[in-house]
């Protein structure tokens, strides 16, 4: 059974809340040029941010409030945490941020949910209890007046764009998937089996063209191109059976890109360079037995963690392919 991951993301402190948040928000690449934390004294509102430009704060930008209660996030929190947003963009300390997410693992109030549900009534709201909840608890001992500066920025900020996020939706998050492997150890489950497809890719060119040229060393015959090769009745099943292990690595890459840290694919990689290198480095007789030995040595292999445990014979050797088509291990030497 998997763990309730939701559960202890609900456990973190305050803290480490935000500090797994800045890992989610590290995987959240299509969406953000960058991110940074201003937790602590001083952070006017932000807890993590996502910089959806280089301009950082002068351009969009996404807040993440990080909410650790014991209780559901109230009404009155809410307003107050939003309120310091629209003040310190009205005082020109930030512009304002194209979307505002609430991070709360408990949850929020249901008046709360209601107000994202129905923005315009939330901005309504906001201006009607500016005077009432929000103006005497965004500054220590001083009330702050709702001025034309800050009904400004009330005005003008898409309230459409206001989320929560509980810990059951953060769990759900695909983006989220490497930071739960990281703080939780979760397994990320095996990767899709690689399909090559039936015409040669370009990203595959490099390793079939040094594969090619070490057919016709062995054999003294000249290919024109993969198509022939494919269909001679001696190398034709051995390079359908590289495509395959080159297809079932990259899409093992790809699995494991989204849904682990990347430090996680790189030490794999890493790991099986080292395993299969002074193999590579041996004298052969001939390139094509060089290739045979290192994918034998590499079926050995064993690397450590998760990805170690799912890496499957077909994709270790593959990746062996991947290091030809880099230049990190040619096989035509």
């Amino acid at each position: 059974m998997r763990p309730n991951y939701a559960i202890q993301i609900a456990a973190l402190p305050d803290e480490r809340l935000e500090a797994f948040v800045y890992d989610w928000l590290a995987n959240r690449t299509r969406e953000y040029h960058s991110h940074e934390r201003w937790s602590g004294a001083g952070d006017m509102g932000r807890d993590v941010v996502g910089y959806v430009t280089s301009k950082r704060h002068e351009g969009e930008w996404h807040n993440y409030q990080c909410k650790q209660l014991l209780v559901r996030l109230s009404e009155t929190a809410a307003f107050v945490e939003l309120g310091k947003i629209f003040m310190h963009a009205a005082n020109g300390k930030y512009s304002l941020p194209g979307a505002y997410y609430f991070v709360a693992p408990r949850g929020v109030v249901r008046n709360v949910q209601g107000f994202i549900a129905h923005p315009e009534r939330f901005r309504r709201a906001f201006l009607e209890r500016w005077d009432t909840i929000i103006a005497s608890r965004l500054v220590e001992n001083a009330t702050v007046t709702l001025n034309d500066e800050i009904r400004n920025a009330i005005s003008s900020f898409d309230f459409e764009r206001i989320y929560s996020f509980d810990a059951v939706r953060l769990v759900g998050d695909p983006f989220a998937k490497p930071a739960l492997v990281h703080w939780f150890n979760d397994d990320p489950g095996p990767a899709p089996v690689g399909v090559a497809p039936a015409d040669l890719q370009r990203e595959e060119a490099v390793y079939v063209g040094q594969l090619m040229d070490l057919y016709a060393q062995r054999s003294g015959e000249t290919f024109e191109g993969a198509d022939e090769v494919l269909e001679h009745a001696d190398w034709g099943s051995h390079l359908r059976n590289q495509r395959t292990r080159f297809f079932e690595a990259a899409e093992f890459d790809r699995y494991y890109r989204d849904s682990t840290p990347p430090d996680y694919l790189i030490t794999f990689k890493d790991e099986l360079y080292h395993g299969v290198a002074d193999i590579h480095a041996d004298a052969h007789k001939d390139g094509l037995e060089r290739v045979t030995k290192v994918l034998a040595q590499a079926a050995s292999v064993l690397p450590s963690g998760v990805l170690g445990r799912h890496a499957r014979v077909p994709v270790k050797q593959g990746v062996c392919h991947h290091f030809a088509n880099e230049g990190r291990l040619p096989w035509k030497r």
